[in-house]
C-alpha cells in the first residue's frame, strides 16, 4: 500500500493571551518601580514591586513552555535575554538603602519593557482568543499609568533616564485608550458581566482621565497607581470568571 503523507498545518502554540499577560506585567513592573521611588522606598510597594517581578517571570516560563517552531521559539528567547537584564534592573532599586537610585538602572527600567512590547507586538503568529481586546485595555491602562509614574519619580520630568524612543504622548494614548474602551464595550454587548467590568472601568477612568492628560500641572501619582490596580484587577477577574462555569458575577472594588 502507498500512504500518503501530507503536511500538517503548524498551529501557533502562543496565544496573544500570554502574549498581553506577559506584557501586562512588565508595565507593571515599571509602574511599580517609579512607585516604589515616589513614596521613599515603602515597604509595601516593594512587595508589589516583587509580586509584579515573579508574575512575569510565570508569564515568560508559560510562554517557553509552549513556544512550538523555530519562529516561536526565537522569539522567546530574545524575550527570555531582553527578561533577564530587565529583572535585574527592577531589583536594583536603592531608594530605600540609599536615598537615590542609579540613572543606568532606572534607564533599563523605562526602556527594555518598550523594547520587549514592540517584539511581541509585532509577532504575528499568536492564536486569538475572544477576549484579546479586553486584556489589550489592561495593558493600555498600565502602559500609560508606568509613563505617569516615571514622569512623577523623576524631578526632571522623566528625562533624565531612558531614551526618547518609545516614549508616550499622554495626548494620543488618553483618546487611543478610550476608542478601544468604546469598542470593547460594543463587543462585549451581549455579555451582562462583561459590560459591568466594563462600565466600572469606565466610571473610575473618569476620575483619573485629566490628570493623565494635565499630569505637569497637579501630579497626583497616588491616585493613579490607586485606580489603575483597581481597573486593571477588575478587568483580569472578568476574563477570569468569563471562563468558569460561574453565572452572573458582580463586580465589586478591587483593592
Amino acid at each position: 500500500m502507498t500512504f500518503l503523507i501530507l503536511p500538517l498545518q503548524a498551529q501557533a502554540a502562543i496565544s496573544q493571551a500570554q502574549l498581553k499577560d506577559l506584557e501586562l506585567n512588565l508595565w507593571k513592573i515599571r509602574s511599580d518601580f517609579h512607585m516604589y521611588t515616589v513614596m521613599a522606598g515603602n515597604q509595601t510597594y516593594e512587595v508589589d514591586l516583587n509580586g509584579a517581578i515573579s508574575a512575569a517571570d510565570s508569564a515568560l516560563s508559560d510562554l517557553a513552555q509552549n513556544a512550538s517552531g523555530e519562529t516561536e521559539n526565537q522569539l522567546v528567547t530574545a524575550l527570555q535575554r531582553q527578561w533577564k537584564a530587565l529583572r535585574k534592573a527592577a531589583q536594583g532599586n536603592t531608594i530605600a538603602s540609599q536615598g537615590y537610585t542609579d540613572a543606568y538602572t532606572i534607564q533599563d527600567v523605562n526602556d527594555i519593557p518598550v523594547e520587549m512590547s514592540e517584539k511581541m507586538e509585532a509577532f504575528d503568529q499568536a492564536s486569538t482568543g475572544k477576549y484579546d481586546d479586553v486584556r489589550e485595555l489592561a495593558v493600555s491602562i498600565e502602559h500609560m499609568t508606568s509613563e505617569y509614574l516615571n514622569i512623577a519619580a523623576d524631578p526632571a520630568g522623566g528625562m533624565a533616564a531612558g531614551s526618547d524612543e518609545g516614549r508616550l504622548s499622554f495626548k494620543e494614548a488618553v483618546p487611543e485608550f478610550e476608542k478601544k474602551l468604546a469598542a470593547a464595550k460594543k463587543a462585549h454587548a451581549g455579555d451582562d458581566a462583561m459590560t459591568r467590568a466594563l462600565n466600572q472601568v469606565s466610571v473610575k477612568w473618569q476620575f483619573i482621565r485629566q490628570s493623565m492628560i494635565k499630569f505637569y500641572e497637579n501630579a497626583v501619582p497616588f491616585l493613579i497607581y490607586r485606580y489603575t490596580n483597581q481597573m486593571v484587577g477588575t478587568l483580569e477577574q472578568a476574563i477570569q470568571l468569563a471562563s468558569t462555569d460561574v453565572g452572573k458575577p458582580t463586580f465589586g472594588p478591587v483593592n
